[in-house]
């Protein structure tokens, strides 16, 4: 639509259109899970959109070409998702981790790049703090943190105090917390229960679940597959085992919805109503229906411990576990989306390592989320306790107190959006605007000339290659000779990627150098700079040429004219 108008308010072409849209439009994505992009057939998009863009000048096929992969297969589907891409000069994901998925995900947009260095990047997702947070540390922290904590929650520095707050205060706070979450799961199951004409002695049972002195873990959330929502489920004997400890008993409150076309998900959540109808569990493990946003804010203000497990990779980010964090809930969770960077500060556990998924991994999950229980995390709740509140526990508590609450607040997360994102692409838009688009139009008269001349720019002579050993800290010399057929050497961006050689015989630790034209040769022009090693080992290095048409490698557009030196 932008396209459109700018067509017809600045009669621009529909490249000089898609040009100076495409500086500043930012596209954020949000999933991991190729089933999560919407796909149109060809035939479908031609009913809807072909007359729009007849009168919009907007060229049907090129439009098409948009949404694929490849612009030149007719017969693929429309990508609303590489639409996006396309169009868009800035992209971001929404967790470090999810950003290395996402480039390896769309890598084959930029086909001639490594996947380290597609051009997405991250903003991870935040939390308003204001919204979550519950009322009784809200009141603790009045008395205990600066009076501006409130216009300050995102600077670390606000949460130092938390150190300073009794143990017994939080401790109590958070009972008070938890007694109004098991009265509300009971109104809700009770309501449940009378909705469907439940018998007596059924509703009986349903006013007495759950213990307000049992340890709480919670579970909420979507019920896609690869959540694993009852992955906790998977050894019921065990499980049981661990919910039925006289000593130090356990409950669990699960709570989420399926999509209604999700017939796997809705297995899931059967599966957990059918265990919970378990004489044995039925105090013990609860399912509450119709989620929304009040029992997400119960469940996180109220539980002791919450838990995430999906398939690593695919959790693009998760806030849930941070509404937890900001309420003192520690999180047991897969090293995934957010919990992959916070973990270490988290206070909380992780479930495995970071490695890929594999199918091996649910058992082996399922296993460690016992163990952790059984072992550990149970234990640390119920023992060591010092006038009735567990010290251990409470230190990790205030580490995702002081952790969670600044780095994963929506104000940090707005910040980096303005100062990475929003603020570049405006600047880029207003800038190319200057004129009546003039600078756009000599930009697409610009990249026309460069394509012509591409085919025939070549690397004429690489070298001299180093003599005898490289020492680091010492200056190693790039050099490197080309033929631009015809082009300036402005127009173009040589570089030098650089990086230790691994044992399969490819880069790591790459650093990528931009080298200068520092003499003319005839046609051709010599680039060259000195490189200073800072680590030792195998030491590999490319050339490597590409239009000089973006100051900032993450907008490089999609299919962007690349050429390796070969040898």
């Amino acid at each position: 639509e932008r396209i459109r108008v700018l067509i017809k308010e600045h009669n621009l072409s529909f490249e000089e259109a898609l040009t100076a849209s495409r500086n500043n439009n930012i596209f954020t994505t949000h999933t991991s899970v190729p089933a999560g992009i919407d796909l149109f057939d060809p035939g479908l998009m031609y009913d809807y959109f072909h007359e729009y863009c007849k009168e919009g000048n907007i060229p049907f096929e090129a439009f098409l070409a948009l949404g694929r992969r490849n612009g030149f297969d007719p017969h693929e589907r429309f990508s609303m998702a590489i639409a996006a891409i396309k169009t868009s000069a800035y992209r971001n994901a929404v967790s470090r981790l999810h950003r290395e998925v996402s480039q390896e995900m769309w890598q084959d947009l930029w086909p001639e790049l490594p996947t380290w260095e597609v051009p997405i990047t991250s903003v991870t997702n935040g939390v308003h703090l204001p919204s979550w947070l519950n009322t009784d540390l809200a009141t603790i922290y009045d008395q205990y943190l600066q009076p501006d904590w409130h216009e300050r929650f995102h600077e670390p520095q606000t949460w130092d105090l938390v150190q300073d707050i009794p143990n017994q205060e939080l401790w109590e706070a958070h009972r008070r917390r938890k007694r109004q979450l098991i009265a509300f799961v009971r109104d809700r199951v009770m309501a449940s229960a009378v909705a469907r004409k439940a018998s007596a002695p059924e509703l009986r049972r349903q006013a007495e679940v759950l213990d307000p002195d049992a340890f709480t873990i919670g579970f909420a959330r979507r019920f896609a597959t690869y959540k694993r929502a009852t992955l906790l489920l998977r050894d019921t004997k065990r499980l049981k085992k661990i919910l039925t400890n006289p000593d130090m008993p356990v409950q669990i409150v699960i709570a989420g919805k399926a999509h209604p076309k999700d017939h796997p998900g809705k297995t899931l959540i059967r599966e957990i109503v059918q265990l919970s109808r378990d004489p044995e569990l039925y105090k013990r493990l609860v399912f509450i229906e119709d989620y929304g946003i009040q029992v997400a804010r119960e469940l996180v203000q109220g539980v002791d411990l919450w838990l995430n497990n999906p398939r690593r990779g695919e959790e693009a980010c998760g806030t849930s576990g941070m509404k937890a964090g900001i309420n003192g809930i520690l999180n047991l969770s897969v090293l995934d989306g957010w919990y992959d960077e916070a973990y270490e500060t988290s206070g909380g556990w992780a479930i495995g390592d970071r490695e890929d998924y594999s199918e091996d991994q649910d058992e082996i999950h399922a296993s460690a989320i016992y163990s952790l229980l059984e072992n550990e995390i149970i234990p640390m709740y119920y023992r060591d306790r010092e006038e009735g509140v567990p010290v251990e526990w409470m230190r990790r508590v205030k580490l995702s107190l002081r952790n969670v609450s600044p780095q994963y607040s929506f104000q940090r997360m707005l910040e980096e959006y303005a100062s990475q994102l929003y603020t570049p692409a405006q600047r880029a838009f207003h800038d190319l605007q200057q004129g009546g688009f003039d600078k756009v139009r000599e930009r697409v008269r610009w990249n026309a000339e460069v394509i012509r001349a591409w085919d025939h720019i070549r690397f004429v002579a690489m070298g001299p290659e180093p003599e005898g050993v490289v020492v680091s800290g010492r200056p190693l010399p790039f050099r490197t000779t080309i033929d631009l057929a015809g082009l300036k050497p402005d127009d173009i961006r040589v570089e030098a990627v650089v990086g230790r050689v691994n044992g399969s015989g490819q880069l790591e630790e790459t650093e990528v150098l931009d080298l200068p034209a520092v003499e003319q040769q005839g046609s051709a022009f010599v680039f060259a700079k000195d490189y200073i090693p800072t680590h030792t080992g195998r030491l590999g290095y490319s050339f490597r040429i590409s239009p000089n048409h973006y100051e900032d490698p993450l907008t490089r557009p999609c299919n962007s004219l690349i050429k390796w030196a070969v040898e």
